[in-house]
């Protein structure tokens, strides 16, 4: 089966790490026999002739189309999917000189619906479409991100996404099934680290507000103040959220009990899941959190809000839940795990974890589903 997937968002030359779990996912199908293409096109603000153009590329058996662009109409959407349209059907005239016609379009994300149901349209081609995004769950129901959402879902003949809180969204448009975004048991394991002098909560995501670590940061000094035991907490990732965080840290005089760590290549991520005590999610939305399901398939315990996806991750057996916001709430979670973290399992937190979101057991409903929608 030749399947050709459409990302929303995917690694480009000015973006290496964005979108890194659908191409972990393209290349898992095509570790399972799959023949698998990827077309991905992306119209921005970066000029240099270096980042732009058409790259052709076969990374672990996936052969994988790049377009990237300046936008040539800044400050209207329409415009950029009107320049995203003409350029998917570029890429896929190209692709299907060079590689076939593929039996389905596998869809990521209604953020390039449009285009994507356009190309479907113009050659006849089956699509099944899967949500990720968390605009789903935050945009109003009459917005026009919602009003592409169902549009989409019409024209595909299979609708998927990653969680129960997207599905309770996305149903009344449609039948939607759940096929959550899968973890790779063999590069995200238990490993010795040297011993820690402190105990050490980390998290990892894009610095935005949306991921809550300004109230990550209020609770972890409130945790400060009433904890004598040493404590640490290390955040990974890069946006423009650093500099507001880091004058929070400076504020709040946590000193170097608590930092901002930069990004983490990765396939550094393993050790910097290893490196800490317990994992934190401390999102205002998530569809699903692929760091919760990292962290935990390393054998860590996690905290995280009940943000959405995490209500489908988080169980009394592998860490705790806190509502959205609720420093106080997260301070207390965090005083809790670090005086019980020692209860949980390792290898019992990976088993389950490996269980429901393993890559076979997520690869097993994906090729279902591009088989159902080929059909």
């Amino acid at each position: 089966m030749k399947v050709l997937m459409v990302p929303s968002w995917y690694p480009t030359p000015g973006a290496p790490l964005l979108g890194t779990f659908y191409k972990e996912q393209a290349e898992a199908l095509a570790e399972r026999g799959v023949q698998m293409a990827v077309a991905h096109v992306s119209v921005g603000g970066d000029f240099r002739p270096s980042h732009n153009g058409i790259r052709r590329q076969e990374v672990n058996g996936v052969l994988t189309y790049v377009y990237t662009r300046p936008n040539l109409t800044p400050r209207w959407e329409g415009g950029r999917c009107w320049q995203r349209t003409r350029m998917l059907e570029a890429l896929y005239r190209r692709i299907e000189r060079e590689w076939g016609r593929p039996d389905v379009v596998n869809l990521r994300s209604s953020l390039h619906g449009y285009e994507a149901m356009a190309l479907c349209r113009r050659h006849g081609l089956p699509l099944f479409f899967m949500e990720h995004s968390s605009y789903v769950l935050t945009e109003p129901a009459n917005s026009p991100a919602v009003r592409r959402l169902h549009a989409v879902m019409k024209a595909a003949r299979v609708n998927a996404c990653v969680s129960s809180a997207l599905q309770r969204v996305m149903e009344p448009a449609g039948e939607t099934r759940i096929i959550p975004d899968p973890v790779d048991g063999r590069a995200f394991y238990p490993k010795e680290t040297p011993p820690r002098e402190a105990f050490t909560f980390r998290a990892m995501g894009q610095l935005r507000p949306i991921k809550g670590y300004d109230t990550l940061i209020r609770a972890f000094a409130l945790l400060k103040k009433r904890s004598a035991r040493p404590l640490r907490l290390e955040i990974a990732g890069a946006g423009g959220m650093r500099e507001s965080l880091q004058a929070q840290i400076d504020e709040t005089g946590l000193g170097g009990d608590c930092r901002l760590v930069g990004t983490v290549p990765r396939e550094q991520a393993v050790d910097f899941m290893n490196g800490c005590d317990c994992f934190v999610c401390s999102s205002r939305v998530e569809t699903l959190s692929c760091v919760l399901n990292e962290a935990a398939a390393c054998g860590k315990p996690v905290i995280s809000t009940r943000c959405g996806g995490p209500l489908d991750i988080v169980t009394e057996e592998t860490g705790l839940l806190v509502p959205v916001d609720d420093p106080e709430a997260m301070a207390d979670a965090m005083q809790r795990m670090a005086e019980a973290a020692a209860s949980y399992d390792p290898a019992r937190i990976r088993a389950l974890t490996l269980e429901r979101f393993g890559r076979d057991t997520v690869c097993e409903r994906l090729v279902a589903a591009c088989r159902d929608a080929a059909r």
